[in-house]
Order: C-alpha cells, then sequence, then structure tokens
C-alpha cells in the first residue's frame, strides 16, 4: 500500500502543475484524490466532501499566490478590470461558505460529478475560430464572478475551468485569461479556506474542515510545481495535455456520479 505522505506528495505535484499551466487550482485534482482517499474514514466519511472541498481551498491558496507570484513578476497581468472580478468572486465565495455549511455532503459529491463532467466536455471539444468581442464591463463582471466565486467555492476548485472560458468568450487573450485565473483564485480560496476552517467541527488533525497534514504535505509540493506549470503555459502548445486531463475528469465524473 502507498503510504499516506507519498500520495499527499503525487496529489500536490499534479494539482500544482495543473494549477499553473491550465490556471485552474488543482481542485479538481485535489478534491476527487481526498474524497477517494477518505469517504471510508470513520470520522471523515460521514462529511468527506467537506474536508475535501475545505482543504482543496487551503492547498489553492498556495497554489495560487505561487502562479500569480511567478506572473506576475513576467509583467505579465494586463487586465484593468481584475479589481472589479476579484470583488465579485469575494462575495460569492461569502455566501457559498454560509450554503456549505447546510448541503449534506452527498449533494456536494454530485455537484463535483457534474462540474467535472462539464469540464470534460469543454476540454473536447474542437476550439472555434471567434470574431473578436468586447472586453466585459463591470456590471457584467460583478455578475458573472459572483456566479464563479459561490459556484467554486461549494467545489473546492479555484474557479479557473469557468474564469478562463468565459474570459476567453468575451474577448480576453487564453494566455492573460490563465493569468487573471489564477489572480483571481487567491481571494476564492482563501476566503473558502478561512470561513469553513471557522465553521466546521475541529479534530486532532483538523481545523474545522481543513485537514492539517494533507494541506501540508500537498502545499509544500504544490509550490514548486505550480511555478514550474506557469512558465510552461505561456510557451507549450498544451492539446494533448488538455486531452489527458479531460480523461483524468472523465473517471472523476464517473466514480462522483454512479458509485
Amino acid at each position: 500500500m502507498i503510504p499516506l505522505w507519498l500520495l499527499f506528495v503525487l496529489v500536490g505535484a499534479a494539482g500544482g502543475f495543473t494549477a499553473g499551466l491550465f490556471g485552474v487550482g488543482g481542485g479538481l485534482v485535489i478534491v476527487p484524490t481526498l474524497y477517494f482517499l477518505w469517504h471510508t474514514d470513520p470520522v471523515l466519511g460521514p462529511e468527506v466532501m467537506h474536508f475535501a472541498v475545505a482543504t482543496s481551498l487551503a492547498c489553492i491558496v498556495v497554489t495560487s499566490l505561487t502562479s500569480s507570484w511567478t506572473h506576475w513578476r513576467a509583467k505579465r497581468l494586463q487586465f484593468d478590470r481584475l479589481h472589479w472580478l476579484a470583488l465579485a468572486v469575494s462575495l460569492g465565495s461569502i455566501t457559498a461558505v454560509w450554503l456549505a455549511n447546510w448541503l449534506p455532503s452527498q449533494w456536494l459529491k454530485l455537484g463535483f460529478g457534474l462540474f467535472a463532467l462539464s469540464t470534460c466536455l469543454s476540454l473536447l471539444r474542437p476550439k472555434k475560430e471567434s470574431l473578436v468581442k468586447p472586453i466585459p464591463q463591470r456590471n457584467e463582471l460583478l455578475g458573472a464572478g459572483a456566479f464563479i466565486g459561490h459556484l467554486s467555492t461549494l467545489l473546492g476548485v479555484s474557479g479557473g475551468a469557468m474564469t478562463v472560458p468565459y474570459l476567453v468568450l468575451r474577448g480576453v487573450d487564453m494566455r492573460q485569461a490563465v493569468v487573471v485565473s489564477s489572480a483571481v483564485a487567491i481571494p476564492i480560496s482563501l476566503i473558502g479556506a478561512v470561513g469553513l476552517a471557522l465553521t466546521g467541527p475541529n479534530g486532532p488533525q483538523t481545523w474545522g474542515y481543513v485537514h492539517g497534514p494533507a494541506f501540508v504535505g500537498i502545499s509544500l509540493v504544490s509550490i514548486l510545481f505550480a511555478n514550474w506549470g506557469a512558465r510552461l503555459s505561456q510557451r507549450m502548445d498544451k492539446r494533448k495535455l488538455q486531452m489527458a486531463f479531460a480523461g483524468f475528469l472523465a473517471l472523476v465524473a464517473a466514480h462522483m456520479l454512479l458509485f
């Protein structure tokens, strides 16, 4: 059997790399993996998705800060409406923390399965050339950002799987969308992690719903791989990796929805 610490290392590597490469924060890797590890645990099992979501959000704080720092040092962030989007996702995250404490773990599992399936289908869809569209204005960003922040916090993801497609659809360059996504993942994950830590039950290894050893093990490794992924995101063709990631998400969706 693989030691638990080694599993956390592998999850941190995969989550950090995908965070930097795709701007998705790593939650699409971290949440299902922690679910698989803990769903039979006598202590964590009854609320396994709450623990997986909160721990994932805590890890995303680290990966998103690392990715954003890499992009900021390289002067890649050029989206002048970032503050409006950041405000909106923050408000959405606050409302999601309140709602998450009322939702059964099974509902969160179903929601994550549907989200993984939709993201998988989005990655598999052929990319088509589209006409250049105007950059979204403040009111639109506030509405879209609040929705992204709310749903992302409930599912334990950074919002990149929604933020990137949305910004690209609205005329933002793909690479710039990845940079912006990494930045807005910071308030989403920070508010979500702290909120669920404060409102969840404390245990020997947990702060609220955040599992301490998993957070430390995954985050320490993810720092290195998030930096690497962020650098690669600006200079490589990602289509083959997207296909592999889509395959992984298909397996995750099948398990979450069928078992």
